[in-house]
């Protein structure tokens, strides 16, 4: 269940990308989609971290 999150990241650069094509406003000194990408890079990594610690599979001994 939690691996649909996956999904989100997906989305966000998807769906969001059409609406944040734009140059202006400046967000930190950048470019909006700049920023936007830059967002969704940080959200995919928070959400794979997510998915990797909540893992079943991920339980297991090393060996």
């Amino acid at each position: 269940m939690v691996k649909l999150l996956l999904i989100i990241p997906f989305i966000f650069i998807l769906v969001g990308m059409p609406f944040a094509n734009r140059i202006q406003p400046m967000v930190l000194g950048i470019p909006f989609n700049l920023f936007w990408v830059a967002a969704g890079i940080l959200l995919s990594t928070c959400i794979l971290g997510i998915v990797y610690h909540f893992d079943k599979q991920n339980k297991g001994e090393e060996q």
